[in-house]
């Protein structure tokens, strides 16, 4: 039911260059303002308050807003600074008031009138609008995300192009170090091939391998290196491009770590300041980036009344297919972010490794006969309402998840 001192409801539909509105009177329903447009900018929402105020104080008029992406973050704003109470619809939410409504056209205006005639009926049901911390948190954590994905794909690339560059080097590298360690991205800019490598002279290779290793490698080491390459079954064609592309990788590769840093050192700063933050690292199995993902993707935890809301909400509820004599399988619904049941899984996993009663609970689970993904992700499930409720009292019930003071942290 909408406050009595509410006398008009205003539906927006929000887009990238302008927004669509629609104002309704609540007590007859009759549409006072169909289909108005305002520009996405400073100005246009000067415009549309101005409008508003001609209709009423800010205390009379309660508007609504789909949350697409983060588009409806200025209008959202502005709004707000001016007085008036905005509600950010989810956008499934309304989505069902079209769906109920019968609507088979889809336009701007129509979207608009129906989140308007959703908030007459009472029907609206405010999304939480996150903290500045959380906010800051989910916008480092996505890009964080975004970025380890395409170190993923240009690693993929660099070992496709080795295969017939230089076979022999990801399994022989120079004492055995990781194929894409800083050094060897700086050879491989250099020497993106077994050719170019058997061509140089050992005294030219020796001391660029010692300028470029920062004196890690010597001599010996080009010289092993060298050996590797003129016995290398590496292919002749298209070398040059072929090296090229391993060349333009191995650079891409030493930015992104240099870009991956920064952006942790940021998530870093912000959960100095975060006290939800702060509690979640005292979790076995949880460092800095796991906190700050749980941190952005759940949100408040005290927005959630009841564990199952926040189990539902991770997508980690099982879902059964039932109709007549059919059941089908029991599935996870797997609604929610993605990567926030992809990290309570990653964390689950270094818990099961150093918590002897996780340990115990992963066996009986495996031992009752279940896969190890299955098993896994109903601790994953489990983990989750620890944290609920760890984020809400501040106790858990196993104090052997929580680290001591010198325990290092993971991922």
């Amino acid at each position: 039911m909408l406050a009595a001192q509410i006398h008009y409801v205003v539906g927006v539909d929000v887009a990238k260059r302008a927004h669509v509105y629609c104002l309704i009177e609540r007590e007859t329903g009759t549409v006072r303002v169909k289909s108005q447009t305002v520009a996405a900018t400073a100005a246009g929402y000067d415009q549309l308050v101005v409008q508003l105020r001609s209709w009423g104080e800010p205390g009379s008029v309660l508007i609504g807003l789909e949350a697409t992406g983060c588009l409806w973050e200025p209008l959202y704003e502005a709004l707000s600074h001016a007085g008036y109470t905005v509600l950010v619809l989810n956008p499934r939410q309304t989505s069902a008031w079209s769906a109920a409504l019968g609507l088979r056209a889809k336009t701007d205006g129509i979207d608009a009138h129906t989140l308007a005639r959703g908030l007459c009926a009472g029907y609206g049901q405010a999304s939480t609008v996150p903290s500045e911390a959380v906010q800051a948190l989910r916008t480092l954590t996505r890009a964080r995300a975004d970025l380890v994905q395409t170190q993923t794909a240009a690693k993929q690339r660099v070992r496709d192009e080795l295969v017939v560059l230089f076979p022999e080097l990801p399994e022989q590298t120079p004492d055995g170090c990781d194929l894409f360690a800083p050094d060897m991205l700086r050879v491989l800019h250099a020497y993106p091939s077994a050719t170019a490598l058997a061509q140089v002279s050992i005294d030219a290779l020796a001391a660029d391998l010692e300028t470029l290793t920062g004196g890690h490698w010597t001599k010996t080491h080009a010289c092993a290196l060298q050996a590797l390459a003129r016995q290398s079954s590496a292919s002749t064609r298209a070398v040059v491009a072929r090296g090229m592309v391993v060349r333009t990788m191995a650079q891409h590769l030493l930015d992104l770590r240099q870009r991956l840093a920064e952006l942790e050192a940021a998530i870093a700063a912000v959960l100095a300041e975060d006290a939800d933050g702060q509690r979640l690292q005292r979790v076995v199995g949880i460092g800095p980036v796991h906190a700050a993902t749980l941190r952005a993707e759940l949100g408040d935890i005290q927005r959630f009344s009841r564990v199952d809301q926040v189990v539902a909400y991770a997508g980690l509820d099982p879902r059964t297919h039932q109709s007549g004599s059919f059941v089908g399988q029991k599935h996870l619904s797997k609604r929610g972010p993605g990567s926030l049941r992809h990290t309570l899984y990653m964390a689950t996993l270094a818990l099961i490794q150093r918590c002897p009663t996780w340990q115990t609970r992963y066996a009986r689970l495996l031992a009752r006969g279940r896969a190890k993904k299955e098993a896994l992700t109903i601790l994953s499930r489990a983990l989750l309402k620890v944290i609920y409720r760890f984020l809400l009292t501040g106790r858990v019930s196993d104090p052997t998840m929580l680290k001591s003071c010198s325990a290092p942290s993971t991922t």
